[in-house]
């Protein structure tokens, strides 16, 4: 009885300071500046990415920091790892739910939460999930385990039946293309929620700036929608969720972390990520449901908030520490009209992936030319298990700037990858060559430029 009474105290203190306000989310802006840098003049490390071939380093240092706002981190370092048991559907106890709130001010969420269960507006609440294969299920035995699906049902019952759910999700994907695709993927639909989970970034300076820029473009979307972001974690403890929080705080949008959840019941040896996890990324059925539990544990928090936040504008005076590197980023093809070709070479206006169809593919040795006018550019192209895809040599103004190789022979399977080939300080209109070099390998996929 003394420990069910404790972690309910302590679930009631957490709950309590979740919704007593954070303030200005200004204040917690950072003085950095991200370092702009131009891509290096050798061959890409494109190895898979995480979500398909776990991580064996040792795990990201993950412990939030004091200044994170709401939560408290004396209620985290209170709830500790459970006794002993076998993971399953119901046993996610409230220590693991108390840990996986990170950090966050939850205002937007209350509020349209709050105004899809009283119906007042009697329009659809639109919920979108941006992501990787997590977000896009893979690893669940079918949908109803998808952790999307769960917190879609679960939406239905307890929220609104009038309610639209858009999943966003692709395998093998991370935020840099996600800031460039967000717009045609989710914010399309007048999202009222976004939720953002991509296990696939670094923790580093580079996924901070993509999270920094992705983050600010969804909540300054006309029409003000609350920001989530779910935070995974790989076999061994491996994520990206100092990255991503760094971003976050900036703009004190909430964030969830089912590594944070999972990790000290790990650690103490009361069940192993295997138990979680296939693979030693993808959830199964039961971290499906977990996940789910969290997302939704969390949104019933914010049910119960006994205020209705004002929806606000989004600030745009708030400073990026990034400097907003990726803002006005899009996927560019030859459906968009802002690419040029003005030399085919050989090349055909064709590609393979089905969600990556208006690209340019070869399978002999030539040079395609291109014309766009951009500050940053990355590129979109194929990687193949057949061992016949070719290293492309990509220039900048007559000036060699990348390597990439579109070979994956031994992989686990054919994926669209993406790279920054290249960064500069201002827009202007630049020619661009892809040029595959006499050889045995001779096949390569431009399935699309990300341009900003």
């Amino acid at each position: 009885m003394l420990k069910k009474f404790l972690v309910l105290a302590l679930s009631l203190a957490m709950t309590a300071s979740l919704f007593a306000g954070c303030g200005d989310s200004s204040s917690s802006a950072s003085e950095s500046k991200a370092e702009t840098s131009s891509a290096a003049e050798s061959v890409t490390d494109d190895s898979a990415p995480a979500e398909s071939t776990p991580a064996e380093s040792a795990p990201a240092e993950s412990t939030p920091d004091d200044s994170k706002g709401p939560e408290s981190i004396m209620d985290k370092a209170q709830a500790p790892a459970d006794a002993p048991f076998t993971p399953d559907f119901d046993n996610m106890t409230e220590n693991m739910l108390i840990r996986s709130f990170r950090s966050g001010n939850a205002d937007r969420l209350i509020a349209k939460l709050k105004a899809a269960k009283e119906g007042k507006e009697k329009k659809l609440t639109q919920v979108a999930f941006l992501g990787d294969s997590i977000t896009a299920g893979s690893g669940a035995a079918n949908s109803k385990y998808q952790y999307v699906k769960q917190v879609e049902n679960w939406f239905k019952e307890n929220v609104t039946l009038l309610c639209k759910f858009t999943n966003a999700g692709i395998g093998a994907t991370d935020s840099y293309l996600g800031v460039h695709r967000v717009d045609k993927d989710v914010l399309s639909v007048k999202p009222d929620i976004i939720f953002i989970e991509f296990i696939n970034d670094r923790d580093d300076i580079f996924y901070q700036t993509t999270m920094d820029s992705l983050i600010r473009k969804c909540l300054a979307d006309p029409n003000n929608p609350a920001v989530v972001l779910v935070e995974m974690s790989l076999k061994g403890g491996g994520n990206c969720q100092n990255a991503h929080s760094e971003a976050a705080k900036t703009y004190n949008v909430p964030v969830l972390s089912y590594h944070d959840a999972i990790t000290p019941e790990i650690e103490a040896g009361n069940f192993t990520f295997d138990d979680l996890s296939k693979d030693g990324t993808h959830p199964n059925n039961v971290g499906h449901t977990w996940v789910a539990k969290i997302i939704e544990n969390f949104c019933t928090e914010c049910l119960k908030a006994d205020r209705t936040p004002e929806l606000k504008p989004f600030d745009t005076s708030i400073e990026s520490p990034t400097g907003d590197k990726y803002s006005g980023a899009k996927v560019c093809d030859m459906t968009t009209g802002d690419v040029k070709v003005k030399d085919l070479g050989g090349w055909l206006e064709t590609s393979t992936p089905w969600n990556f169809q208006n690209g340019w593919s070869t399978g002999k040795a030539s040079t395609i030319t291109f014309e766009m006018d951009f500050k940053n550019l990355g590129m979109v192209y194929y990687k193949t298990t057949n061992g016949k895809s070719a290293i492309a040599n990509v220039a900048v103004d007559g000036k060699d700037v990348m390597q990439v190789d579109g070979d994956f022979t031994g992989g686990w399977g054919d994926y669209a990858a993406n790279v920054e080939v290249f960064s500069s300080d201002e827009v202007k209109t630049h020619t661009v060559t892809v040029t595959i070099p006499e050889g045995d390998k001779t096949q390569f996929e431009v399935l699309a430029w990300l341009v900003s």
